[in-house]
């Protein structure tokens, strides 16, 4: 039987379906043999797409690197889309070619239906309810399900930030998305929520953004705002509207196999130091999230936008998203679970 490998201690991080195949792009093995340092240690190669001052790498992977340099574990990373796009990247790890990618939540959702659960928008409402959740009971069977039929096993859930938008018009209500034509990440749950939002959503790779929005291809983009600072979108937009439509991880996804392969106190020895990762990222980009914002606020590097009718964005989303994935019913489960919690927090205090 598979063993659970996201527990408490691991993880304290549609059936909308891709359009197409992720063409398959190989790990670049030369590259790999030659930063090797300890012949007799096992290499673990990680992909991403965010740059390399981006939290889940500066804060998570590389430290991590340096962690289990001596203690038999060999670490490359690769990001900024250095061997592919997120949706490549997670096909390399179902088979094997590479050992782990951070994924959003959406993007295994081609592969797993309900594995995008997280993703749903005002779902979490900060960190600890993301991490709740991810490692709660409902989501837990749905990972050991994924990782049963896809060889796609969810080890940790790194904290990614709150999404928000920018654009070069304040937007307050839905009503002041409407013909924005607005970039996505290209998974299908993502053009979803944004168009119930209001706008009209069109896919892109992050790497594109930048010069999409500076050429006037899009009108607007919503990220977290470590991910709007490290790509530098406030030098091609005047606004950022706090909408905070979805509190996000981003998963650490690991080929099952391989995981299985090892034995079992060199497993707990990397699902430790991924773990520690993931409490430096959550640190990382909660205390980001904070200081870049106070600095917009000081400076005018953007314009601030606060008085967002986030409830108007909620209400559209708490009637039509459900309707819209097949999953609606477990995206509802997690809801109440986490209202029930914020319930009995209420009602101890």
């Amino acid at each position: 039987m598979k063993k659970r490998l996201i527990t408490m201690i691991t993880a304290g991080a549609s059936a909308l379906v891709l359009t197409g195949c992720a063409m398959f792009q190989p790990v670049d093995v030369d590259r790999a043999a030659v930063e090797e340092v300890d012949p007799d240690a096992t290499t673990i190669r990680i992909g991403n797409v965010y740059e390399a001052s981006h939290p889940v790498n500066s804060c998570g992977l590389e430290p991590m690197k340096e962690e289990l340099a001596g203690k038999g574990f060999n670490v490359l990373v690769y990001p900024a889309a250095q061997i592919g796009s997120e949706g490549e990247m997670v096909e390399q790890v179902a088979t094997g070619a590479l050992d782990f990618v951070n994924s959003g939540p959406s993007f295994l959702g081609a592969w797993h239906p309900e594995a995008a659960v997280l993703d749903g928008a005002y779902l979490a409402e900060d960190a600890a309810e993301l991490q709740a959740a991810t490692t709660g009971e409902i989501m837990s069977g749905v990972f050991d399900d994924m990782a049963a039929e896809t060889d796609l096993r969810v080890v940790s859930n790194f904290y990614y930030g709150a999404r928000q938008v920018t654009a070069n018009k304040p937007v307050r209500t839905p009503d002041d998305l409407r013909g924005l034509k607005i970039r996505t990440p290209d998974a299908p749950l993502y053009l979803t929520t944004l168009s119930i939002m209001g706008a009209t959503a069109t896919p892109m790779a992050l790497s594109e953004v930048y010069l999409g929005l500076q050429q006037n291809t899009i009108d607007a983009q919503e990220n977290p705002i470590p991910t709007i600072a490290s790509a530098k979108f406030y030098e091609v937009q005047d606004y950022i509207s706090i909408t905070e439509h979805i509190v996000q991880g981003v998963y650490l996804v690991g080929n099952e196999r391989l995981l299985e392969s090892m034995d079992s106190s060199k497993r707990d020895t990397l699902l430790a130091a991924i773990d520690d990762a993931r409490v430096r990222v959550e640190e990382c980009t909660l205390k980001q999230e904070k200081e870049i914002l106070a600095d917009w606020k000081e400076t005018g590097e953007i314009n601030v936008v606060e008085d967002v009718d986030i409830q108007a964005f909620r209400d559209l989303v708490a009637e039509e998203l459900p309707k819209r994935v097949t999953w609606g019913d477990t995206y509802l489960a997690v809801k109440k679970s986490l209202e029930d919690a914020r319930s009995d927090a209420g009602e101890e205090n």
